[in-house]
Parts: structure tokens; sequence; C-alpha cells
């Protein structure tokens, strides 16, 4: 998700049961960019999307 809904993410996942649940952030908007400008921000995520999905807190 951008970081312009975390807070919602996070108050959705607690009122869902599941709080911990790992998630990514990425710098908002997304829609609207360039295709290169999406590449970086994902390039940019990849780190924390590896230790989201390995559960290895990186």
């Amino acid at each position: 998700m951008t970081d312009e809904f975390e807070g919602l993410f996070k108050l959705e996942a607690e009122q869902r049961g599941a709080p911990d649940l790992p998630y990514i952030v990425i710098s908002h908007p997304l829609g609207g960019i360039q295709p290169e400008v999406v590449q970086e921000k994902a390039r940019a995520a990849t780190p924390a999307l590896r230790a989201a999905l390995l559960g290895d807190g990186a």
C-alpha cells in the first residue's frame, strides 16, 4: 500500500483480528505516474517485501 493509506490499513487489520499482519509501504502515489517511477518504487520496496514474505524483520 502507499503511505497515504497506512493508517487505514492498520485500522482495518486491527478490526479484522490481524494486527500483526506484515505489510510494506510505498510512497504515494502509484497511479498516474510514469512506468519508470513505478519501477523505482518497486525496486526500493524489494527489501521490505522480502522481509514481510520471509518474516525475517529485515
